[in-house]
């Protein structure tokens, strides 16, 4: 919904309205919070809280708002956690992070957190527009790692870096500053900012999985320990994808991609179709090292060998685009003519790049947008942290409709009513045509009057369930918009795609549209589905999203679920049935046979079960050692991933 319309249709409370008991998203609006944040506005709204644009009365600035829900701030960890994100923003204290400002708590128990107001464009929707050119990239890439130097210097892993969690706003004539969002699923030091000095401990356990999946570490996605070389994997992530318009690996299928990642090293930037200097492949090809001991060890080595690959271009004259850093920093290296190259403006040719070579959608996932939330994923005792559906930090930025690609519409407005002729046919094609610019245009309003008018004469248009989806979808109405997917699906084998699975999975963790979803994930997308379903059950939605955890198991206990399941989910979930030692062992051939990374996950734990006996010196689960059964499961299972 774009901000006039949102302006338009937020009711208002009276200044003095008291909090008490559970209230919609809304009700906030016109509320002053701890007497001297105004709600103006709701900007987003998720399971776990709501995100507001709101106003300091006092200094007339304008600020985001972060409320959890009552029922969330009665839960100790999703509290910790929230308070790690406040201490995380607050304490980085640097040009290129969204900074925490405050912190509390609301008469009805919620807390909140108050955060700087970025107004800019997320670096997800500047990729729309196609790959930048090098000495961009090169820009904003630095960026990034200047506020990393930071975090990591305080022990903070941001763990959830991608496109969609950097800004770029305008500052001081930079067009591309960068600001760094969302430290909601940080790995953060217990005692930051005190003055403590006994041993720090931290939120987190091994095992626990953070992040989405397109841009997570090797050694993240198995849920080993990460450290700042994690957080430099997604830098390389990005870069590869500045440069390129397509991530390095990439597989609609999130399973697989994590096999890939865990198993591959990164394809060269050339085999996208896009020629870079060599220093800069080889600088990306370190950042996306597949052993974190093979990447930079620190953010500082980073910046310099940035530092040093841009002084070489500019002296080559490849640089394109290029613009000197925005604030002061490590040293621009030891070139005598750098400092002046930098500043000379309209001197930098550009790059010749090759455009990269697109495949056909039907032929390639190519890229596509990664999931909403910071995926957790599968692992041994997988559990989230803390994120909202949300941004952390409030961005006003321009929503854009989706057009139904060439071959849906084709394919869609094939199917007419029989008893539709051809020149009613017509006026409804214009009807939708109208009706999709609607959507593109963010009015959702105007395109759901029009398209319940041509459902009406036309219920079985693909095309039409589609364009009500996508309007639904914009006005958040899940609960609509998930009946007109499931319409959509019946009517268009073509429907199921990447970005449809990932809208069903965020509206099955939302109270609104989880019904129809999960309706959706067990019966109308078959194996699809059981995997979403295994996800949110276990991918970290246990803590993050407890209710829908909890229904996720009763939906993957049932029969006819279960029945839909592929062979490497099936064994995966006996595995986590499995009651005893013994029970666990004989499921280590099928396991060997049919695993995939997930089965890997919940066994790679079962090599290391001490704790137990006196001094707790004995080990758990001896029958898994009677042979090599564990070992040759886990083997098979890998050597099947790198394939």
């Amino acid at each position: 919904m774009d901000s006039d319309n949102a302006k338009a249709t937020a009711p208002t409370a009276p200044a003095d309205a008291v909090l008490e008991g559970p209230r919609s998203p809304q009700s906030l609006v016109g509320v002053t919070v701890s007497g001297r944040y105004r709600i103006d506005r709701l900007l987003g709204e998720g399971g776990m809280g709501a995100v507001y644009q709101a106003e300091h009365t006092h200094m007339r600035k304008r600020c985001a708002l972060k409320v959890l829900h009552p029922e969330m701030s009665r839960l100790p960890e999703i509290v910790a956690r929230f308070e790690r994100e406040a201490m995380a923003a607050a304490h980085i204290e640097h040009p290129h992070v969204a900074a925490a400002t405050d912190f509390g708590k609301l008469d009805d128990g919620s807390f909140f957190l108050v955060l700087e107001f970025v107004e800019g464009k997320s670096l997800r929707d500047a990729l729309d527009d196609g790959p930048f050119e090098l000495g961009r990239a090169l820009h904003v890439v630095r960026q990034i790692c200047t506020a990393l130097l930071r975090a990591h210097s305080l022990g903070i892993v941001h763990r959830d870096l991608k496109p969609e969690n950097v800004m770029l706003v305008e500052r001081e004539g930079d067009p591309d500053f960068v600001k760094v969002l969302d430290f909601g699923i940080a790995k953060v030091p217990a005692l930051i900012g005190t003055n403590d000095t006994s041993p720090r401990t931290v939120l987190t356990r091994q095992g626990m999985v953070y992040g989405t999946p397109e841009y997570m570490a090797p050694e993240q996605a198995m849920g080993q320990d990460v450290d700042a070389r994690a957080d430099f994997y997604a830098v390389g992530t990005i870069a590869y994808e500045l440069l390129t318009g397509r991530r390095p690996f990439e597989n609609e299928n999130f399973v697989a991609l994590l096999a890939m990642q865990v198993t591959s090293n990164a394809p060269r930037i050339a085999e996208k179709g896009v020629a870079v200097p060599e220093e800069v492949e080889a600088l990306v090809s370190r950042l996306l090292a597949r052993l974190k001991d093979d990447r930079f060890a620190d953010a500082r080595e980073v910046i310099a060998a940035l530092d040093a690959v841009r002084a070489n271009l500019l002296e080559l004259g490849q640089a394109g685009g290029f613009r000197p850093p925005t604030v002061s920093l490590p040293s621009m290296g030891s070139n005598p003519g750098l400092e002046s190259a930098l500043t000379r403006s309209g001197s930098y040719p550009r790059l010749a790049v090759t455009p990269p070579v697109q495949p056909p959608v039907t032929e390639a996932p190519a890229m596509r947008r990664p999931l909403a939330l910071p995926m957790v994923l599968a692992g041994a005792g997988a559990a989230a942290m803390f994120v909202f559906i949300g941004v952390a930090v409030v961005v006003q930025s321009v929503q854009r409709g989706e057009a139904p690609s060439a071959a849906s519409a084709t394919s869609s407005s094939a199917v007419v009513d029989a008893s539709v002729g051809p020149s009613a046919s017509e006026v409804l094609d214009e009807e939708v045509e109208r009706a999709r610019l609607q959507v593109e245009r963010g009015n959702y309003g105007a395109a759901i009057e029009i398209l319940e008018r041509v459902e009406e004469k036309a219920p079985t248009r693909g095309q039409v369930q589609e364009l009500l989806y996508k309007a639904h979808l914009g006005a958040k109405n899940l609960k609509e918009a998930m009946r007109h997917v499931g319409r959509w699906m019946a009517l268009d084998p073509k429907a199921d795609r990447p970005r449809l699975r990932e809208e069903v999975r965020n509206a099955a963790l939302t109270k609104d549209g989880a019904d129809p979803a999960f309706e959706l994930l067990e019966t109308g997308m078959q194996g699809v589905g059981v995997d979403i379903l295994y996800d949110i059950a276990w991918g970290g939605s246990g803590q993050q999203y407890p209710a829908a955890a909890a229904r996720a198991k009763v939906s993957l206990a049932k029969p006819s679920v279960r029945a839909m399941a592929t062979k490497a989910l099936a064994v995966t979930l006996e595995l986590r049935a499995a009651p005893s030692c013994e029970a666990r062992f004989a499921l280590l051939t099928k396991a060997r046979d049919d695993g995939d990374v997930r089965t890997l996950g919940l066994l790679r734990p079962l090599q290391y079960q001490r704790g137990c006996g006196f001094l707790g010196r004995s080990d758990c689960l001896p029958c898994l050692r009677r042979d090599r059964s564990l070992v040759d499961a886990i083997a098979a299972i890998e050597a099947r991933a790198k394939k």
